[in-house]
């Protein structure tokens, strides 16, 4: 978002209240009585996106989500680790805010609360992206504690939602770039394509989601203080509402501010949910806008976010029958120039809708989602990809099935296939009703009128991050995927072309999954984007000869939820003869699928191939002699005895500049646990 000094401060309003007792779980509300176990026993849905902070930055130390223990991580230009970030000159890990020595009259952790914001515009956010390479984070936000991130200590609520609802770790915002895009696609869909900043906030024309649901005859409403939103209200952003005077029900319902009781907007807001919420009046659709100062964009405490959260969710537990219905999606509208380390799925250049003058519109990088629910509850993980128009098509699905279907026809063909509808986050045959016990209370505010005078944090350390140690239950997913270095290809003047294959085949394939293709080392190239039907394959091919590494190669492949493909060698030693492919398929002593490595030699001598195992299993190595002009396979028991994740990398004795990693997790359509 643009600078606090353009918005102007905000004062905390005095008398705020948190901790306040919650009614207990009923199970015997009516609306446990009346369950059908599907999607037609939500009856409200409640959004609440706050502002500016990446998923590493707030979540990158969770036990069980992929953070800063992800194996899956891969690398950057150079060859380093993708959390070993360039620093002008030296390299920087991600690094604790709070362990900053006590500046400006602060402590470690109010300097952490109080961190100031990055750059974070279309400009800046593809720069720190830099075409896939994922390695331009401190140049290209021009701050170091890009890389700073909190952790439970930091942000005990935040983490407390996390373990007692769902949480999405692929979950990325809609657009590489500020505030204003990426919360007109969480509205309406799409953005405005090519103008600044990759998409105005004032004047647009389309239909926004809140006029198909009026069409669609459904209640809405967007609860804020219209005086003292921080511009965060996006329908504000389209001409037929900002036209719009009282009596006209886009004003009513879409501009207009709750009443102000107390002086203070996060108590007046909560007052205006808790009232519908008594009452029986609380539209089927809410959104709700924070003011700055507890909107947790930097100079905001994420301290002061949670207790605004904290007032929302306790409001609309005031009548646990509303409660045990309703859904609350809490995310984040970007990341604010803060680091995180998955590459964003990235629209194949020519895809319609999904670029800027060759410039790709997103997805941009991973923020928080937290789902509150009776049907997420539990510490789960989904990591399933979404966006923000995710929530759109979570609304266009529970509309319909419930018989007044509101479609939002702008996004993007794109989107639909590769990012999901958020139904796979929920098991609405299985609800917990009530409210968790132990919630931690958000009644210190920090405010941000102590922050403007501290300084940034500087790093302290500089050290790989550990993550919570343990897993968590994890959502199944629609994809199947593989990939392989199916053979090379030779030519005149030193012509080499390596050829990779990537599928998303099997009964679990049922959405298009996204692949890119990153070069490490020995060629400096933007990073390739493809996206694979459910049932289909891509091929492609790389030149790797003259003037593009001399048959060096160091490529990886990254898939959906921590897949990983990595080959390294040299198509002018040894190893050009050698191939692996790796499979799924059932092996027939447990029952279930297993993975399975074909070996094999194409060269006049035998050669002895090593599987070694990096994670998920402590047995092996296993090593395998394969004669001339041979083949040789095995299987690896994934399902059976590492619950589906694997992690192996193969060598040969034939040349050690030869290796094949392959990580990965194989889904069943069954509920598992997550990865490491």
């Amino acid at each position: 978002m643009t600078p606090i000094s353009r918005r102007g401060f905000v004062g905390i309003g005095a008398g705020l209240v948190a901790g306040a007792a919650l009614p207990t779980a009923l199970p015997g509300t009516a609306a446990a009585a009346a369950a059908t176990g599907t999607i037609t026993d939500v009856k409200h849905v409640v959004v609440l996106m706050q502002e500016n902070r990446s998923f590493d930055h707030y979540f990158g130390r969770l036990k069980g989500v992929r953070g800063f223990g992800d194996r899956a991580a891969g690398n950057i230009p150079g060859g380093w680790g993708t959390f070993n970030q360039p620093n002008w000159g030296g390299r920087q890990y991600p690094w604790k805010l709070s362990a900053t020595p006590s500046a400006g009259g602060a402590d470690g952790q109010t300097l952490a609360q109080c961190t100031g914001d990055l750059p974070h515009s279309w400009t800046s956010q593809h720069a720190a992206w830099n075409n896939g390479r994922m390695d331009n984070w401190v140049a290209g936000v021009g701050k170091t504690h890009t890389l700073g991130y909190l952790e439970r200590g930091d942000i005990p609520f935040h983490y407390a939602l996390a373990d007692n609802y769902t949480i999405c770790d692929a979950y990325f915002c809609s657009t590489l770039s500020a505030t204003g895009p990426n919360r007109t696609f969480l509205w309406s869909g799409k953005v405005d394509a090519g103008s600044k900043d990759g998409g105005e906030e004032s004047g647009l024309t389309w239909e926004s989601y809140a006029e198909a649901l009026q069409r669609a005859g459904m209640t809405w409403k967007v609860y804020q203080n219209a005086q003292d939103n921080y511009g965060d209200n996006g329908l504000a952003y389209f001409k037929k509402f900002t036209d719009a005077r009282p009596g006209d029900p886009l004003w009513d319902r879409g501009m207009a501010s709750v009443p102000r009781a107390t002086g203070s907007t996060p108590d007046d807001i909560a007052a205006a949910i808790r009232a519908d919420v008594v009452a029986g009046t609380l539209p089927q659709v809410s959104w709700v806008v924070a003011s700055e100062a507890f909107s947790e964009h930097p100079y905001a405490p994420p301290g002061d976010g949670a207790h605004f959260v904290d007032l929302v969710y306790r409001a609309l537990a005031a009548d646990p029958e509303v409660f045990d219905s309703t859904v609350l999606f809490l995310n984040y509208d970007e990341n604010d120039g803060f680091f995180d380390h998955v590459p964003p799925p990235v629209a194949p250049p020519g895809t319609p809708d999904e670029y800027i003058d060759g410039v790709p519109i997103g997805l941009g990088f991973r923020v928080p989602m937290l789902v509150m629910s009776p049907w997420t509850r539990g510490g789960w993980v989904s990591s399933e990809v979404f966006d923000h128009t995710s929530v759109l098509r979570f609304m266009e699905t529970w509309t319909t099935a419930i018989g007044t279907p509101a479609l939002c026809p702008n996004i993007s063909a794109w989107r639909r296939k590769v990012t999901g509808d958020l139904t796979g986050v929920f098991d609405f045959a299985h609800p917990v009703y009530g409210v968790p016990a132990g919630l931690p209370s958000t009644a210190k505010v920090i405010g941000q009128s102590t922050c403007g005078p501290l300084p940034n944090p500087v790093p302290q350390n500089n050290a790989q991050p550990a993550q919570e140690p343990g897993t968590r239950p994890a959502r199944a997913l629609p994809y199947q995927v593989n990939g392989n270095l199916d053979r090379f290809e030779f030519g005149p003047m030193g012509k080499i072309l390596a050829w990779f294959s990537m599928t998303n085949q099997g009964p679990q394939a049922k959405r298009a999954a996204h692949f890119s293709i990153h070069p490490h080392q020995h060629r400096d190239t933007a990073a390739w984007q493809y996206t694979v039907d459910p049932g289909g394959t891509s091929t492609d091919w790389f030149s790797i000869g003259l003037g593009a590494g001399s048959g060096k190669y160091d490529i990886s492949m990254y898939g959906p939820n921590r897949f990983l493909r990595r080959f390294i060698g040299d198509a002018t030693k040894p190893g050009k003869d050698l191939e692996v492919a790796a499979r799924y398929a059932v092996e027939s002593g447990t029952g279930k699928m297993a993975v399975w490595f074909k070996m094999t030699n194409s060269s006049a001598s035998p050669v002895t191939f090593t599987i070694r195992s990096n994670a998920y299993r402590t047995d092996g190595p296993w090593t395998y002699t394969v004669p001339a002009n041979s083949s040789r396979e095995d299987f690896f028991n994934a399902v059976a005895y590492s619950k589906g994740w694997y992690d192996f990398t193969i060598l040969t004795d034939a040349d050690g500049t030869w290796s094949r990693r392959y990580t990965g997790h194989i889904e069943t359509g069954a509920a598992g646990v997550s990865g490491s």
